[in-house]
């Protein structure tokens, strides 16, 4: 799925559920790594520079339409009553009942899916995956002290939590 046909379908999905216009850009980033999706507001001295959907790449490329769809619009959840000015943090029970009323996914709904890097310690044969390459350049095991080892790529599908 690109950003034109994401776009698309989040406009409608404002204009539908909320009457109003989708006034953002939506990103895939091939950065982001720990979240699905996010939508972000940039301040400076206290005033918005930009606001933005961020989906990530890993997920778009690794995921079925339904479930982008699923994490585009509760993005779009957050965007909506941000700009209305209701409580829209994952935390606010606003915003938990608007998620609920819509039939739409609650945040950590989704395992990961897609590409993992395998480390280990060749000391104490502790393994792990992480979604980041370069891990071993960066860490050491806490146990042993050793450098970890990298041990190549693994492929995790999709959970539903």
């Amino acid at each position: 799925m690109d950003v034109k046909t994401m776009t698309d379908y989040a406009e409608q999905f404002c204009s539908k559920n909320f009457n109003i216009n989708l006034m953002i850009p939506i990103r895939i980033s091939s950065r982001m790594k720990n979240k699905l999706g996010a939508f972000v507001v940039k301040t400076k001295n206290r005033k918005i520079i930009s606001e933005e959907i961020v989906i990530s790449k890993s997920f778009v490329d690794n995921n079925s339409k339904a479930v982008i769809l699923d994490v585009l619009y509760h993005e779009c959840v957050h965007y909506a009553l941000y700009k209305l000015g209701l409580p829209y943090k994952d935390q606010d029970q606003y915003f938990k009942d608007t998620l609920n009323k819509l039939g739409i996914a609650k945040s950590r709904s989704y395992k990961y899916k897609g590409i993992e890097h395998v480390y280990f310690c060749p000391t104490c044969s502790y393994q792990f995956t992480k979604r980041m390459k370069g891990y071993e350049k960066r860490y050491i095991c806490r146990t042993c002290h050793s450098k970890f080892k990298y041990a190549g790529e693994s492929s995790k599908k999709l959970g539903i939590v």
